[in-house]
């Protein structure tokens, strides 16, 4: 085996690559001890990395800037207070007295952490939580939340319960929501806010939990549902009336008028649709009202009083209005009546253009069949001297009988054709007279009725029926 020897110039080489080695490691040692000797300096007066005390990051901070702010409530504390409406509040410890006590912990982090000891922070946890009991002016804090917005008389609204609105034309009812306004139980806010405190918590919802007053009736209650239910289903009522000359339509925008609503109570105001009834019954009754009449002979009378026309059943239509209402039914129909005219129109126009007439001081009828004269007669009408006249006035037929027996006192008759139209009072046949008209009412005339002869009264009788005008004056 054959070595070779190395020569100068590789041995020189070899030499310089070591010093150069020793040198960078000398420097690095003393970059390190550099680095380590101005790492004890800080962190003698500073915290280390990671340092959190309470939850607050204090990593690189002065350890005596950290004691001050710790032991200071003022320098981070504040208590933000929400509330409805966008209220706000914010107690600050200086308007509460606020200070803290606390025990050696702090001393105690501060002296384990020594400058020297500083790389130990790379690896170990650095995070305290420090016992401490929090001191206040107890009165301090109830004078200023008396102070509060949310004590203001100005910004305080009791709650209203969600109720049924007011009746809009073509949409009914509908309920308004509760206002949960802005009342604060203050002594439940007043232990919250203790508890807020003792804990330093930032922030109190006073939205959520129980602090505020609450409306009783909310808008989802069943029974404010079912009454306004109910009176919607009053509303979608809809009777058109006939009622004597004009037609009255009854639909929401007058039932409205009649519904009562208390919290959840709807009632239909029946006293409220009486007063309609009367209403119209005063309106467009005609029966008993003095009516103008021109006779045959171009005279105009005013008559008074008789038992024709229109009248109104009040008590019995106010019933089935309340109970049309009720049930929300849709229908045409007239009102009930005691009586109705023969036309419809106001007194007079209620007429018509049919009807009987009655000349008691001539003696004389017309039959009028659609503005003409289909006949006219002489007649015997109740006896004047006796006391018997047949009263004057306009009358509707009470009914028409064949074959009847009239019966008084001191007389029992029989006619072929009786047609009653006030009381007892009608007109008939009658074949025991030979003779009509002229005065012999004054002296000789019946107990009131019309006396009629007997062709003229068939006649009258083919063409009349019950309601048919009779219209009788002197």
């Amino acid at each position: 085996m054959f070595f070779r020897k190395k020569d100068g110039r590789e041995a020189e080489k070899g030499g310089a690559v070591r010093r150069t080695a020793l040198a960078a490691a000398g420097i690095a040692a003393g970059t390190a001890a550099v680095v380590y000797l101005a790492g004890a300096f800080f962190f003698a007066g500073h915290y280390y990395w990671g340092t959190r005390i309470d939850g607050r990051d204090y990593s690189f901070q002065a350890r005596e800037r950290v004691r001050e702010e710790i032991l200071n409530p003022s320098v981070n504390y504040r208590l933000s207070i929400l509330g409805r409406e966008g209220m706000t509040d914010v107690l600050t410890p200086e308007e509460l007295g606020m200070t803290y006590a606390f025990d050696d912990t702090l001393e105690r982090v501060n002296a384990g952490m020594t400058g020297l000891g500083w790389p130990a922070m790379l690896w170990q946890d650095n995070s305290y939580e420090l016992p401490k009991t929090i001191l206040y002016d107890q009165e301090a804090l109830e004078r200023r939340l008396e102070r509060s917005p949310f004590w203001d008389e100005k910004k305080v609204r009791e709650p209203v319960d969600a109720r049924i609105g007011e009746y809009v034309e073509g949409e009914g009812y509908s309920i308004i929501k509760e206002d949960p306004g802005t009342v604060l139980n203050h002594d439940l806010v007043l232990a919250a806010v203790e508890e807020a405190l003792g804990n330093l918590t930032e922030e109190l919802d006073l939205t959520e939990g129980d602090f505020y007053s609450q409306a009783v009736v909310r808008a989802d209650d069943p029974e404010l549902e079912k009454a306004l239910e109910t009176a919607n289903h009053y509303v979608s009522a809809r009777i058109t009336y006939t009622w004597n000359d004009v037609t009255q339509v009854v639909d929401g925008s007058l039932i409205h008028k009649w519904i009562r609503i208390e919290g959840s109570q709807v009632e239909l105001d029946e006293e409220a649709v009486r007063d309609f009834i009367n209403g119209m019954a005063r309106e467009h009754d005609t029966f008993g009202k003095n009516r103008r009449f021109i006779t045959t002979d171009g005279e105009e009378l005013v008559l008074k009083g008789g038992s024709y026309g229109w009248w109104s059943d009040r008590a019995a239509e106010t019933e089935a209005l309340a109970e049309s209402v009720r049930k929300g039914e849709q229908e045409e129909r007239e009102p009930a009546f005691f009586s109705r005219g023969y036309a419809r129109g106001t007194a007079g126009e209620d007429i018509g253009s049919s009807y009987v007439e009655i000349d008691l001081g001539e003696q004389h009828l017309y039959l009028y069949i659609d503005g003409e004269i289909l006949l006219e007669s002489d007649l015997v009408s109740g006896n004047l001297s006796r006391g018997y006249g047949t009263p004057a006035g306009v009358f509707g037929l009470t009914y028409k009988e064949r074959d009847a027996t009239l019966t008084g006192e001191t007389y029992a008759s029989h006619v072929d054709y009786w047609m009653p139209f006030n009381g007892n009072i009608g007109m008939h046949d009658a074949s025991w007279r030979g003779e009509f008209g002229g005065d012999i009412y004054m002296n000789s005339g019946s107990h009131g009725c019309i006396n009629l002869p007997p062709q003229v009264a068939a006649q009258i009788y083919e063409h009349v029926e019950r309601g048919f005008p009779v219209i009788c004056y002197y």
